[in-house]
């Protein structure tokens, strides 16, 4: 087998083991209380008044680094992510989180954090070093590459442990009746992981998971997307038909079946400026979330005017949009020069911001269309 294909299957099963911890924090209160701690200032996103970081993240993102680092050790420094892996526990004690060698070292270290339950420890312990198989993950194996072939060592990865952790914490559902979109709740967390090459700075795979796409006997299911893209290869578990790009009509009657996402934070003048040419404005949590309900076609599109996503927030799904023909663009370049070419987002640089917003699409007609609507 191939390395992009040994690649890809190892980013799956470690996508589902990080759901798994993610869904046995969130499904036990007592723990779930122990786990959560405040970021500091300097940490928060400045969309909100108030932001977590959990131990589920930090250990979801430690897993990561390890499971991939076994398979593929020259890639265990080049994975980055949103959490610092350091814990503070009720006595004040600063712990670094770590995956250990055995079971029973990880539990010991994790009940130093929950300040000596041992059985917590030991439950959580239990799921890092869980030997999840790729049959585990809700994804149709059959479509799984087996010859694809990429450069191991121009790789770097970005991982969001748990993206839209407002909601993981706060769990408050609501639907879109109309369109059938989750605007809130758990079913808009989603762990990502994206590698791009450090050669182009372009996404060349990526996986979002879903640890609560649906609830079955009070049990939560998730659900597993993922796309490749490189040497002219594309591949993805979303299958998408061949679009018409012959019809350019952009008058109001195409743009009204045109659906944009926007966060619950956008401003005012682009929901009036949305409406105003036509498109259907819905606002939902979780930037991972609005990029996937692009790439799998329930929206058109997600705007954000301003810079509130980071890298490890975009890199996985934008290499899922653009195995399918789509991608993530900046939306203030695309403001200031409507008339340039538009090219992707790219993490050739060191910035951790994704500074001018974005402009997430599964086509190119529906990012003319829009650009055509905001800009010209």
């Amino acid at each position: 087998m191939k390395n992009g294909s040994r690649l890809l299957r190892s980013l799956l099963k470690v996508s589902e083991k990080a759901a798994n911890i993610a869904r046995a924090c969130r499904q036990n209160e007592s723990l779930f209380e122990l786990l959560i701690q405040e970021k500091t200032s300097q940490e928060k996103n400045p969309r909100f008044f108030q932001d977590f970081k959990t131990l589920a993240d930090v250990l979801i993102q430690e897993t990561i680094r390890h499971d991939i680092g076994i398979e593929f050790p020259e890639l265990a420094k080049m994975i980055k992510g949103e959490e610092n892996n350091t814990f503070s526990n009720t006595l004040g004690e600063t712990i670094t989180v770590e995956v250990c060698p055995t079971l029973a070292e990880t539990t010991e270290l994790l009940a130093k954090v929950l300040d000596n339950d041992d059985r917590t420890a030991h439950l959580l312990s239990t799921e890092v070093h869980r030997d999840v198989v790729l049959t585990d993950v809700p994804i149709n194996i059959i479509d799984v590459p087996t010859d694809f072939e990429i450069a191991i060592d121009d790789l770097s990865i970005w991982v969001d442990p748990i993206d839209n952790t407002a909601d993981y914490i706060n769990g408050n559902e609501s639907i879109d009746q109309e369109s059938g979109l989750h605007l809130t709740g758990l079913h808009c967390v989603t762990v990502l992981i994206g590698a791009y090459l450090q050669s182009t700075g372009l996404p060349v795979m990526g996986v979002v998971n879903q640890p609560f796409y649906e609830k079955r006997d009070l049990l939560w299911k998730g659900s597993c997307y993922w796309g490749l893209f490189d040497n002219g290869i594309k591949n993805c578990s979303i299958k998408k038909e061949d679009d018409d790009d012959d019809n350019e009509d952009n008058n109001l009657e195409e743009n009204s079946k045109c659906k944009v996402l926007l966060s619950r934070f956008e401003s005012h003048e682009m929901k009036t400026r949305l409406i105003e040419k036509g498109f259907t404005p819905i606002e939902a949590a979780g930037a991972g979330y609005k990029i996937l309900s692009v790439a799998t076609g329930q929206v058109d599109a997600y705007i954000l005017t301003k810079g509130t996503t980071y890298r490890w927030d975009t890199c996985g799904p934008q290499a899922i949009l653009r195995s399918l023909g789509g991608g993530i663009i900046d939306f203030q370049n695309c403001q200031a020069k409507p008339n340039s070419i538009l090219v992707d987002i790219n993490y050739a640089n060191s910035e951790i911001s994704n500074k001018g917003g974005l402009i997430a699409y599964r086509d190119s007609k529906t990012l003319s269309n829009l650009c055509a609507a905001l800009f010209q």
